[in-house]
């Protein structure tokens, strides 16, 4: 029986730009023209767990935009059950403009959108879909929050996409069971990794990791703080890796339980995911018998 994993937070559109190198400043570079994804973080760890052969369910807004058909027609084919919490609704679509080098370095320029109050209930998600584990990313704490606490009641896993810190977060970590976050990820307080671990344990989160590109992923075990080293590849693009890898780590975490093993064929398949440009390029060459 397929597993089913619940995923909250944001769908963006993502116009990606591919130069040799960063531009200085007052400079007009002229490229190919841009490849348009649909990505954000939950929609990303969807994908990756899709991908793997479950059953992808995504809360988010999309809502009816001139983008709407473009983000819908993507979940069709990356076979993502959709909910949407913005419902019928007009919802300004959250555009993310990427630029990537030459080497897979890239920037972004998006921003946080405001949340919403959700046309869907927490029971709703919770009832129909029946999770065996649910990934949040921060956006739209609101429904997240009911969502999750529901979860703790029921034994399910939450697990937090901690990407940036973002002040909602603080009243989301209560619930988390695994939290997997970047190096970016800095609690207030907190400088450096070692302080984020702590602050991490003092909200009780059983299982944290920490992910810093191509370096070493740490990560919090019974006996203290150790490495797991990151696949070796050629990297042509970056974009949308860390939200496989945590899409990934749902599947591994409830097929293997085991944290370290989860966090390791995560990052194998994640490290994959940059050999290609772009975010979707990946999923029709690559085998998921191999991951």
């Amino acid at each position: 029986m397929a597993l089913n994993g619940l995923f909250i937070g944001l769908t963006t559109i993502d116009i990606q730009y591919f130069v040799d190198s960063f531009p200085g400043s007052n400079v007009k570079v002229k490229t190919n023209p841009p490849d348009i994804y649909v990505g954000g973080p939950a929609t990303n760890a969807a994908v990756a767990f899709s991908f793997l052969g479950e059953n992808a369910n995504l809360a988010s807004p999309v809502g009816k935009n001139s983008f709407s058909s473009t983000v819908l027609n993507d979940f069709k084919e990356t076979g993502i059950t959709h909910f949407d919490i913005a419902g019928k609704n007009v919802f300004q679509p959250i555009l993310a403009t990427v630029v990537t080098s030459q080497n897979g370095d890239r920037n972004i320029f998006t921003y946080n959108p405001d949340d919403i109050n959700s046309e869907i209930s927490a029971d709703k998600l919770i009832n129909e879909i029946k999770p065996n584990i649910i990934l949040i990313d921060g956006f739209f704490p609101e429904i997240a929050l009911h969502v999750i606490r529901k979860a703790k009641k029921n034994n399910i896993p939450v697990i937090l996409d901690g990407g940036s810190w973002k002040p909602q977060i603080l009243n989301l970590l209560p619930y988390i069971d695994y939290a997997i976050c970047s190096e970016n990820f800095l609690p207030p307080g907190c400088s450096e990794i070692n302080e984020v671990f702590e602050s991490l344990k003092s909200f009780e989160v059983d299982f944290i990791a920490i992910t810093r590109g191509e370096k070493p992923i740490l990560f919090l075990s019974d006996e203290g703080i150790k490495e797991i080293e990151v696949s070796n590849t050629d990297v042509v693009d970056t974009l949308g890796a860390g939200d496989f890898f945590h899409g990934a780590f749902a599947y591994y975490i409830l097929k293997y339980k085991r944290f370290e093993e989860s966090l390791m064929r995560a990052s194998k398949l994640a490290s994959m995911t940059c050999k290609f440009q772009g975010t979707r390029k990946w999923l029709k060459c690559a085998n998921r018998i191999h991951y």
